[in-house]
């Protein structure tokens, strides 16, 4: 794209000079909308990687002779289970009394809205300063449901055998998970003040415009994770004898609500490149190709809950915060009747 860009910033200026046409000079504003598909750039997470924190760690104390074994995390391996994993799961005949139900809402979805104030000038650029809004509208909603046997399904898995005798304890640590529910709710929103030059190109006296342009952009923004977890989410120095099947040490969570924010602003980068048409006197529409680069690694966010410090192994956690977009916009352009 970026490539593009620069050949048809250079085809601009040569037509820019080449031409006899003239452009429509002066101030004017537009209002265009586009859909941003993957808000705040958290799809892959959602759908197909999630977070894995310390993932579930299985370790022999110094000392022992392998019969205490001691857990620590997420006891499915991941603190945030992505969609696809949950489907898969949910229909697999050795895994489907774990999860038994899946509700999938896919990627973060909003509305961008852009209000933007552009003075041509010189019969060849313009100048364009923005505020851009973008708001989630939809996506973003994962819940999943674990069977009435899933405890012991887990805590067999973990232990790596089936013998009751030896699974008991631990599946009884765990007895929350039967038919509990988890809930992974995302939402992101942010801002961005753009600031763009470029060079238009007329077609017949300015009724048809080809653009392309660059610019810096301002941009403050944020994703959100809200999760509800039953108790025996997680677990933290869970000590197990093997052969007896006793607890010796640790403990299994709580059931948890917990709600991090992580949030980013500074300066990125934009660039564009657009056509219009006139359609009535001073009244134009205009499609585009609007692309912003905007991100930034996000303030330490503090855990709050036994469940989320056990399965990311930390009090603290940060995250980068990618609000990015590249954005096929459609609008309408109104030339004020002003001189200037």
């Amino acid at each position: 794209m970026k490539k593009l860009l620069v050949v048809v910033l250079a085809m601009a200026v040569a037509l820019s000079f080449g031409s006899m046409a003239m452009a429509k000079n002066g101030l004017s504003v537009d209002l265009g909308f586009a859909m941003n598909f993957n808000g705040a750039d958290m799809g892959k997470t959602i759908v197909k990687d999630g977070e894995e924190g310390i993932g579930l760690t299985k370790s022999t104390p110094g000392g022992t002779t392998g019969n205490v074994v001691v857990f620590n995390g997420p006891v499915l391996g991941k603190i945030i289970m992505p969609e696809n994993q949950l489907l898969v799961a949910s229909k697999d005949a050795t895994k489907k009394d774990v999860i038994t139900s899946v509700s999938e809402g896919g990627a973060m979805q909003g509305l961008n809205t852009a209000l933007r104030v552009r003075y041509d000038f010189l019969n060849a650029f313009f100048a364009r300063l923005g505020f851009v809004y973008d708001m989630q509208i939809m996506g973003g909603e994962t819940s999943y449901k674990f069977g009435p046997t899933a405890n012991q399904l887990i805590a067999a898995s973990m232990l790596s055998t089936t013998n009751s005798a030896i699974v008991g304890n631990l599946a009884n640590a765990l007895a929350g998970l039967s038919n509990g529910k988890v809930t992974q709710t995302w939402t992101y929103g942010y801002w961005s003040i753009p600031v763009t030059i470029g060079i238009n190109v007329p077609i017949n006296d300015g009724k048809y415009n080809i653009y392309a342009g660059l610019g810096l952009t301002y941009f403050s923004g944020y994703w959100q994770l809200e999760m509800k977890v039953p108790a025996g989410y997680s677990v933290n120095n869970l000590a197990y004898v093997m052969n007896t099947g006793a607890i010796v040490g640790g403990t299994a969570s709580a059931a948890a609500k917990e709600k991090v924010k992580f949030e980013a602003s500074g300066l990125g980068f934009n660039y564009t490149i657009g056509a219009s048409a006139e359609v009535y006197q001073d009244v134009s529409i205009f499609v585009e190709w609007d692309a912003t680069i905007a991100a930034g690694m996000s303030d330490s966010v503090k855990l709050k809950t036994d469940a989320a410090k056990w399965a990311f192994g930390a009090d603290n956690v940060y995250y980068p915060v990618n609000l990015s977009t590249s954005l096929l916009r459609f609008g309408v352009n109104y030339r004020l009747p002003v001189a200037l």
